[in-house]
């Protein structure tokens, strides 16, 4: 095969991997539109990303085993007729119910596709070229599951939500043909075709009860009965496949592999970095949307520098192993993705966008620097596990990212309940201290209490108009002229209300003495024709005094309600810089957390990179 078919077979491959991990991702920011399109819950909407995910990670190892067993590139080649035509279903899906089940069917397309592009890879290029294979696969996961927030906010921008799956058909099929004109076939020539029913079975439910309640935990609840009972399945179904596999003569799952250590910690660390990539892909992404009411456009643009930064450090960190070993870039990666976690938790509502772009580059550069350890993973394998291995890590990978999700959104709805609570208690307490009718103020407190009852179990969208609507209510009650309050004392409210309540007890004072005077000389006018004229202009005089008073009177109520105005403006204020504050909190502990567990596990990072330099010193002695 010469290099350029060689070069063009590969370019399917990456093509094929972008589309695989990239949809794991970009329907997130699609969500919102597909719950308004068939009028949907949330609950039920968020079905059409999670059952993506939930299909990759039952069927990413199980796929890769089948593929070493039969043919690597007829399972690719099965893997995108199948991720192809359902995209194009998706696309086309009536109701929700037919896109989740097309979508859970394109799942197992890219679950067939992702564990075989480095095995294929390493079959084009050989053993001696996996550093640069994997860093270039390992930088185009990062990249498309980095880039699916930007790329969604970019589609959803100019076309439709269809769209988001329409464009994986054009993709699929310049895969397919490449894949199918310039590559061979290649299997483990070590696997047995037998395969093991029971280790499989155990092996999807054990996947299947981890995945599903970790993803679908935070709409059923973590001690409803449905998530507990998923919990336990997939944790006594691990054990069970553990038992099965240490006596199976052809077993599913080699459990020797494990005993290579670092591909067991590179996998570990692996699996690490995809939990922390839900903070700037879904985390940050929230934040931008819901706190800071930028359009998904707008927040695609901020994130997309995480996707371009680590298509940029992939290549530049596999030079630098390549020149200073493993160990010190896979741990400065893990350092530096742990920073810019920390880095994040920095960010106000009120922070320069130039600022958190950099924050975004850092991010960026150290997942290009720790997807190192996916290099650390595969090369210690035999060449013949190269396609079990990339399952197994690239499960690691999808089970990250559940567990990011579970973890992160949780621990993120939780810190924003107590956000809430503060907010409401502290809002309440500044419309009591501001100067308002008993009327304003007591609709004001009645709003406010139903917006967070209604928020706990509201969408976005809808807690937003919520929000409108509690301000348009305060503002209407505020209109009412009944018992307005004096203006705050000193102030030139006050000065100017009690300078025109003056000036109305003038009037008034006014409007006695000119009617007195009229009603007087129209006793006398009876005898005096002069005096008559004289009572008659007493009494106009009395008329036009009585409408000055009145119209100072309508002046002082006119002060009153713009006082009152003022007042409602400032604590209207005042809550939302409370709400910002507390929710922007909410955020920084939820990114601190996982800095913190980033940069904990990266020792393992460094220690993996040891391990792997230390066994490439031995072979070359």
């Amino acid at each position: 095969m010469n290099q350029t078919k060689k070069i063009l077979g590969f370019t399917g491959l990456v093509i094929a991997m972008f589309m695989g991990v990239l949809d794991g991702t970009v329907v997130n920011i699609a969500l919102p539109d597909i719950m308004n399109h068939f009028k949907a819950s949330l609950a039920d909407t968020s079905w059409v990303s999670t059952i993506y995910v939930l299909a990759l990670a039952i069927f990413t190892i199980i796929a890769a085993k089948i593929a070493d067993q039969y043919g690597r590139k007829k399972i690719m080649l099965i893997g995108l007729i199948i991720f192809g035509s359902f995209s194009a279903a998706s696309m086309f899906a009536q109701n929700l119910f037919i896109l989740s089940i097309f979508r859970f069917i394109q799942g197992i397309g890219g679950a067939m596709i992702t564990p075989v592009v480095i095995p294929m890879g390493i079959e084009v290029f050989g053993k001696t070229k996996l550093s640069l294979i994997t860093s270039i696969i390992a930088a185009v996961s990062a990249l498309s599951a980095a880039g699916g927030p930007p790329l969604g906010g970019i589609i959803l921008q100019y076309s439709s939500w269809r769209w988001i799956f329409g464009i994986n058909v054009p993709m699929a099929l310049i895969a397919f043909f490449l894949v199918l004109i310039f590559l061979h076939e290649s299997y483990d020539e070590t696997s047995s075709k037998k395969i093991d029913f029971i280790g499989t079975i155990t092996l999807t439910l054990a996947l299947f009860g981890i995945t599903f309640g970790l993803l679908k935990g935070q709409d059923y609840g973590w001690n409803s009965l449905a998530i507990m009972s998923s919990l336990i399945l997939g944790l006594i179904m691990i054990v069970l496949f553990i038992l099965v596999e240490k006596h199976s003569a052809f077993p599913m799952l080699e459990l020797d592999l494990f005993k290579i250590r670092p591909f067991t910690a590179s996998s570990l660390v692996f699996f690490i970095i995809s939990v922390a990539l839900i903070c700037p892909s879904l985390i940050f992404n929230y934040f931008l949307q819901n706190v800071l009411n930028y359009s998904a456009l707008s927040a695609a643009l901020v994130i997309i520098p995480v996707s371009l930064t680590t298509a940029v450090a992939m290549p530049l960190g596999s030079r630098l192993t390549a020149k200073i070993g493993a160990s010190a870039v896979n741990f400065a990666g893990m350092l530096i993705l742990g920073l810019s976690l920390s880095a994040l938790s920095l960010i106000q509502t009120d922070t320069p966008k130039s600022v958190m772009i950099v924050f975004l580059i850092l991010n960026g550069f150290g997942f290009g620097f720790a997807t190192q350890s996916m290099v650390s993973a595969i090369k210690p394998l035999p060449v013949y596990k190269s396609g079990v291995g990339s399952g197994i890590v690239n499960t690691a990978r999808q089970l990250g990212m559940c567990l990011g999700i579970a973890v992160l959104v949780s621990l993120l709805d939780a810190h924003i309940d107590l956000a809430k609570q503060q907010i409401r208690t502290d809002s309440i307490s500044v419309i009591n201290t501001k100067i308002l009718s008993k009327h304003v103020k007591t609709v004001a407190k009645h709003e406010i209490r139903q917006v967070f009852k209604k928020s706990s179990k509201s969408t976005t969208t809808s807690s937003k108009n919520a929000v409108k609507q509690m301000a348009a209510k305060i503002k209407q009650a505020a209109q009412d002229e009944k018992n307005l309050p004096k203006p705050r004392k000193n102030s030139n409210l006050r000065k100017l209300y009690d300078a025109s309540q003056k000036l109305n007890l003038g009037s008034q004072k006014l409007v006695t003495a000119s009617t007195s005077l009229a009603q007087g000389t129209a006793k006398l006018g009876q005898a005096n024709s002069s005096l008559l004229i004289i009572g008659q202009t007493s009494q106009h005089i009395a008329i036009g005094n009585g409408k000055i008073a009145q119209g100072q009177s309508r002046l002082t109520r006119a002060i009153a309600l713009v006082a009152q105005a003022s007042e409602l403006k400032s604590g209207l204020r005042q809550v939302k810089s409370i709400k910002n504050d507390k929710i922007t909190t909410a955020f920084h502990k939820t990114y601190l957390f996982s800095a913190a567990l980033v940069l904990l596990c990266s020792p393992i990072a460094w220690w993996s990179g040891a391990v792997v330099l230390a066994q490439d010193k031995v072979v070359s002695q």
